[in-house]
């Protein structure tokens, strides 16, 4: 009723956000969560006596046919369920639509459980690894938050290239 009494450019300015929130929603339904693949490039960028730092990138394929953008992450790993540390992504990575990504990831780590693990990589070919945390997509300005969750086994020899 109010939109008969106003001008054809007031009902677009009016109704503009509801058409965008609608299309929205309907494309955020079909999303598909980006597939892991694997860690890459392991290395040691700080070593400290009571924390490490690592470096490496958690390789991705993003299954959808748009691009996004990962604005932050974070989340903790777990070598053979012993907690390695705490991960952070704090940089905005473009995220291409049907392709392969990597996201560049420095893990804090405790010496005490970074030498526990690596004593268990001298007697075993492979660990079981498990990563949990969150992660902000999106486009433009909407970001939401994901989970991010995998949990399988890596080769070690894989994971020292």
């Amino acid at each position: 009723m109010w939109l008969k009494k106003t001008t054809p450019l007031h009902r677009v300015i009016v109704l503009a956000p509801v058409f965008f929130v609608v299309s929205l929603l309907a494309a955020c339904g079909s999303v598909k969560e980006p597939e892991f693949r694997e860690i890459e490039n392991l290395r040691l960028a700080r070593l400290g006596f009571n924390e490490s730092t690592l470096a490496f990138d958690l390789h991705y394929f993003n299954p959808n046919k748009f691009r996004v953008k990962l604005k932050e992450a974070e989340g903790d790993i777990w070598f053979d369920e012993n907690l390695l540390g705490h991960f952070t992504i704090d940089s905005l990575v473009p995220i291409p639509a049907l392709a392969d990504f990597r996201l560049p990831v420095e893990l804090k780590a405790a010496m005490g459980q970074l030498m526990k693990n690596s004593l268990a990589a001298v007697f075993n070919k492979e660990v079981q690894v498990k990563i949990q945390g969150r992660a902000k997509l999106g486009k433009g300005l909407v970001y939401i938050s994901y989970p991010i969750r995998y949990e399988g086994r890596q080769k070690l020899g894989d994971l020292l290239r």
